[in-house]
């Protein structure tokens, strides 16, 4: 009888006997992503890292404050889930750029890896929470030692031929926004088969599992090398000095404002509109911005290579804020879920455009921190929306908050289109003396 090798040996002229076919398709699989180029099989890698990640974050978000109900909270159930809520995002605004730092200087593959482990980790203390102050605290960890998504965009943009930086780094987003939409659907149907705490288990091995990816296939080639070291201060300023990353660190704080503002009063709003409507029906509307971007990113991309970058942004935020005011006037949850899709197509040129001018113009000693400035523009964005919005919603009324937000998003697009003709006007666009030359 012959051994196993005898019977798993793989050629291209010899069949592979049922009983090995899944092991003979697993190793084929394994060589044609090893061969690949090395930038290629990051992009693959990370892009599957990425989603796994995203998943399952938005895994817990929709049942934290169910979870909290079972933990004994009984009285203050909202204000309880607006703190771990905030908490997330607050933490994450201040610890981001940190981590950026150190990417850039020991190189982003490691932070990668080290944000997923803590996240894997704080995944499953949480399922062992006995207390609401056990959230908040795991909670307050989460925001302060992220990073992955951000971690793994600056290794994408610094380690692919820059002519294909563009719309390797808008699929890292893509990957990321696919994540968002799926996360609470696999997210309830997780807490429904093994409860909330097997949910939390599971995402964190879903983490975990991403953390094994990473290790694995993703090489980091270019790790670039920060000759005088700067303080957290220091970077700030920096980006704040440098127009194009301040630009985007705007347009990305814009992105959170434009998707993430209208969330508190959504459910409310459809169901003024809709009365007794299925309550898929009313998932299904809140991940129509998700669904836009994963379908729109790459095109939005292409326009932007073939005809620059920088007016995408502006454009954007004036569409979207065009679309946001008209999603007052609609009587009908489904004309006003068309226009909710539209408006999310719109922002969706947002965040590709900004990923990408930060591998175009920003050096690549400071992208690590790039990003991650730009992820905490985006946190600061989705705190500050949402309690601007809830209160413009108690103080004029619902369907005010539509007309409220597309004025300030056509304000922030005029403000834009000055900025980027700002950038136009001059000749060669470098970071400031903070960053020396590599």
């Amino acid at each position: 009888m012959p051994g196993a090798s005898g019977w798993c040996k793989i050629t291209k002229k010899t069949a592979v006997p049922a009983a090995c076919a899944l092991p003979a398709v697993s190793f084929e699989v394994w060589l044609e992503v090893t061969a690949m180029p090395y930038y290629r099989r990051n992009l693959l890698t990370l892009c599957v890292a990425v989603f796994l990640a995203s998943s399952a974050w938005q895994q817990v978000v929709p049942f934290l404050p169910l979870f909290l109900q079972d933990l004994g909270v009984k009285e203050g159930l909202n204000q309880w889930s607006g703190v771990v809520y905030a908490l997330h995002y607050i933490s994450a605004i201040f610890f981001l750029p940190f981590w950026g730092k150190l990417a850039d200087r020991y190189g982003r593959k490691p932070l990668v890896l080290r944000a997923g482990i803590c996240l894997s980790l704080l995944y499953f203390a949480m399922s062992f929470a006995r207390s609401p102050y056990h959230v908040a605290v795991v909670r307050f960890l989460n925001g302060a030692l992220t990073g992955f998504i951000p971690g793994a965009t600056a290794l994408v943009a610094t380690n692919t031929p820059r002519e294909l930086t563009g719309r390797y780094v808008a699929a890292i987003q893509t990957a990321s926004a696919g994540g968002t939409i799926i996360g609470p659907a696999i997210g309830g149907a997780l807490a429904d088969l093994f409860g909330f705490r097997g949910a939390l288990q599971a995402s964190g091995l879903m983490v975990f599992t991403a953390v094994l990816l990473v290790l694995v296939f993703v090489v980091e080639h270019n790790k670039t090398v920060i000759a005088s070291p700067t303080t957290i201060r220091q970077d700030v300023q920096t980006a704040f000095s440098h127009p194009v990353l301040f630009g985007t660190m705007l347009a990305m704080g814009f992105t959170a404002f434009a998707t993430l503002s209208l969330q508190p009063v959504l459910t409310l709003y459809l169901t003024e509109l809709s009365g007794e409507a299925a309550n898929w029906l009313r998932g299904a509307i809140f991940s129509l911005p998700g669904v836009a971007f994963m379908l729109t990113a790459s095109l939005w991309t292409r326009w932007g290579e073939r005809a620059g970058f920088e007016p995408l942004m502006p454009l954007g935020l004036l569409l979207s804020g065009v679309l946001a005011a008209i999603l007052a006037w609609p009587r009908s949850i489904y004309g006003f879920a068309f226009l909710y899709f539209v408006m999310g197509i719109c922002v969706a040129a947002l965040r590709p455009a900004a990923a990408a001018l930060v591998a175009l113009k920003v050096e690549e000693g400071f992208q690590g921190r790039a990003y991650a400035l730009q992820q905490s523009a985006f946190m600061f964005g989705g705190f500050a929306g949402p309690l601007l919005t809830g209160a413009v919603g108690e103080l004029l009324g619902t369907r005010w908050t539509f007309v409220w937000l597309g004025l300030f998003l056509v304000a922030s697009a005029l403000f834009m289109h000055r900025l980027v003709q700002s950038w136009k006007r001059q000749a060669k666009v470098q970071l400031s003396g903070a960053v020396t030359k590599i």
